[in-house]
């Protein structure tokens, strides 16, 4: 494993170059000071605007000019509040349904707190800030252009995350980053983590890694095909050593997961070529950053609740699912793009897909595009009844089996897992067994095909077969939870090369 991303440096160090910025800190802790004093009070009465009002104790224009550590202070202690409050709101809405509005309105609050904070505290470490503009959640758009340039070729063989303390905007400073090929060579695993906002914002993101106490080396986030290539994204993922993992599903951003059918926006209408345009000039744009990224395109495609499975609900026919991810991959291989692309192809847990056809081996094969058209294959799987067995046969068993049969020799990422807190209060703690089971299966021979995972730390409400449940997925849900997760990711039989996460 290569030295590529250590650093003898930390770049949040005390060094001349923090003296010299002391100024500039301070002035950009104020500023942020006064934009969350604006956005909190413009709703003074809600419990966001009073705690973060207690939290940064605000009184005068002059208290404000305080000495930049004062102002840390304060601002670490309004993002422990904010957390909280985080943490509370989604608990609130997973259980009550008649207060959308105001939890609407305090989760945008949260939002936009969340993004000040994080700004402010990377300038006042005595960074520049450059493109940390960007806050929105997974789903926002920020087109990309052509790209920076920030990056470098690199001579490492892998990627080893530099990142032991809070995660730092892109620079104008080149990034090392290792080439498509040295990742599929990578020896050791991925260990990535889906959060609300990352990686436009690593708030929550670097709450759980310090809970954990191991750095990832990989971070998911999702666009729709309405949005153009976000090079912020890609470069504030490698700003911290992370492999970007975007999952990109061919409709608009911000169709719900239950839209079975989207117009327009058919496997035949990419296939026409009505999309081109857009393809080539997002294929242009990836090649111009010269970042490489793992793409999950149209994901879960053998379910029944997405636009690009095949079926009367959603007007595809039969094999159009391959000839569009193939035409798709023609597309970038001809404006040169698949050299800094690694194509995941993910499909979901087959044994709960309810029927029976979409469980057999020849319906998974039916769906996929050919060795030359993949890097990776993958999956989705979640443990989401309690009453079932939390065990790594049980949520990916079936399904790995089918994937190495489908494509036999090719790696295996678990593209997307999670594993609900319900019910484990009074059955014994399924969730933290079931990471248990995680790593165990993750250290027997074999699995060695099986090169990591990406964990989905939210609390979500999905619809799959049209069944709508709330599952709380965090990884810090519960504190047996988070134990299990933190002695099996430190586990030294599993072939994970991580760094330790300090506050």
């Amino acid at each position: 494993m290569s030295d590529l991303f250590r650093s003898s440096h930390s770049w949040w160090a005390p060094s001349s170059k923090h003296a010299k910025r002391t100024a500039v800190g301070t002035t950009a802790i104020v500023l942020a000071l006064g934009l969350i004093t604006w956005s909190v009070w413009v709703s003074p009465s809600s419990p966001v605007a009073t705690a973060v009002h207690h939290a940064l104790g605000v009184k005068t224009a002059s208290d404000k000019a305080a000495d930049p550590e004062v102002l840390q202070t304060k601002l670490t202690a309004a993002q422990k509040q904010i957390w909280k409050l985080e943490g509370q709101l989604k608990s609130t809405s997973a259980q009550s349904g008649s207060r959308g509005d105001q939890l609407a309105q305090l989760k945008a609050q949260i939002a936009s707190l969340q993004s000040q904070l994080g700004s402010a505290q990377a300038q006042a470490a005595g960074k520049s800030g450059s493109g940390s503009s960007a806050s929105g959640t997974g789903g926002s758009s920020s087109s990309g252009g052509s790209g920076s340039g920030t990056h470098t070729a690199s001579s490492g063989g892998g990627v080893t995350n530099p990142n032991t303390g809070p995660s730092k905007d892109p620079t104008t400073t080149p990034v090392a980053v290792p080439s498509k090929q040295q990742i599929l060579a990578q020896p050791s695993r991925w260990y990535g983590l889906y959060t609300e906002q990352s990686p436009f914002n690593w708030a929550e993101y670097d709450q759980v890694s310090q809970s954990v106490g191991k750095a990832t080396n990989m971070v998911g986030f999702f666009q729709g095909f309405d949005q153009d290539f976000n090079a912020n994204a890609v470069q504030r993922a490698w700003a911290n050593g992370r492999l970007p993992l975007m999952t990109w599903e061919s409709v608009p951003a911000k169709t719900g997961n239950d839209q079975k059918f989207v117009a327009g926006y058919t496997n035949q209408d990419i296939i026409s070529g009505k999309f081109d345009a857009y393809l080539t000039k997002y294929a242009d744009a990836l090649k111009a950053n010269g970042q490489p990224m793992v793409i999950r395109l149209d994901h879960e495609m053998n379910g029944s609740w997405y636009n690009w499975s095949e079926g009367k609900d959603q007007q595809n026919a039969q094999g159009s699912y391959v000839a569009m991810w193939q035409h798709v991959h023609d597309v970038f291989a001809k404006q040169g793009a698949n050299d800094y692309v690694i194509w995941n192809w993910a499909p979901s847990r087959i044994d709960k897909l309810g029927n029976a056809k979409y469980q057999t081996l020849d319906y998974l094969k039916e769906y996929y595009p050919g060795d030359d058209d993949v890097d990776w294959v993958g999956m989705s799987g979640y443990y989401r009844d309690a009453d079932e067995d939390p065990t790594f046969q049980n949520t990916f068993g079936a399904t790995v089996a089918q994937l190495r049969q489908v494509a036999p020799g090719k790696k295996i990422l678990l593209s997307e897992i999670g594993a609900t807190e319900s019910g484990t209060s009074v059955s014994g703690g399924q969730k933290a067994k079931w990471i248990t089971s995680l790593f165990d299966a993750l250290a027997q021979p074999a699995n060695d095909d099986v090169i990591g995972f990406s964990y989905f730390s939210e609390t979500a409400t999905t619809v799959v077969d049209g069944v709508r449940s709330t599952n709380d997925w965090r990884l810090n849900s519960r504190s047996d939870s988070l134990q299990a997760f933190v002695d099996g990711i430190k586990r030294t039989d599993t072939d994970y090369d991580l760094q330790e996460v300090t506050p």
